[in-house]
């Protein structure tokens, strides 16, 4: 297997980054509009990690980027995604979405008391998940929605 060069393996993460970082601003709730870069801004230094609307513009449309690992880590925070879903570790919101839609389809042929308790189970790993995380689930959920590839059970 031939190795890549450098310069070329930079060029194709950068656009992997770009590209998921586009799906995610885009992603909203309905009935909302598209995250703005002044907007993401301002919740990332709220919640502790200085940059500015020029510096997220610069991620989404900069030529090349090399952003800091803090600062995908704020930005897969504020997204409610995995870090390694910017870095291109984790699977496509596509295959995510099957998934869940399997598995919302075995549901519907448990009975009504083992649905709810399937629910409970959901709710209990929710928590656990959130204090794992040091998270606050009061926190907006910014995940994509149902047209970018994450169903709402996902959400």
């Amino acid at each position: 297997m031939k190795d890549i060069p450098a310069d070329q393996a930079e060029a194709a993460a950068s656009h992997l980054i770009q590209t998921r970082l586009r799906t995610l601003f885009e992603a909203s709730a309905e009935g909302r509009p598209p995250y703005t870069e002044a907007e993401v801004a301002r919740e990332l230094t709220k919640a502790g990690h200085r940059i500015t609307a020029e510096g997220i513009r610069n991620l989404l449309r900069a030529p090349r980027i090399n952003p800091k690992a803090s600062t995908l880590r704020a930005l897969a925070q504020f997204f409610d995604v995995p870090t390694g879903y910017l870095l291109g570790d984790q699977e496509e919101p596509e295959e995510h979405s099957r998934r869940v839609r399997v598995m919302a389809r075995s549901i519907t042929k448990l009975s009504p008391a083992a649905q709810d308790g399937i629910a409970v189970i959901i709710d209990n790993l929710l928590r656990v998940e959130e204090t794992v995380r040091g998270g606050d689930s009061k926190k907006p959920n910014h995940r994509p929605g149902p047209e970018q590839g994450l169903d709402s059970a996902d959400q």
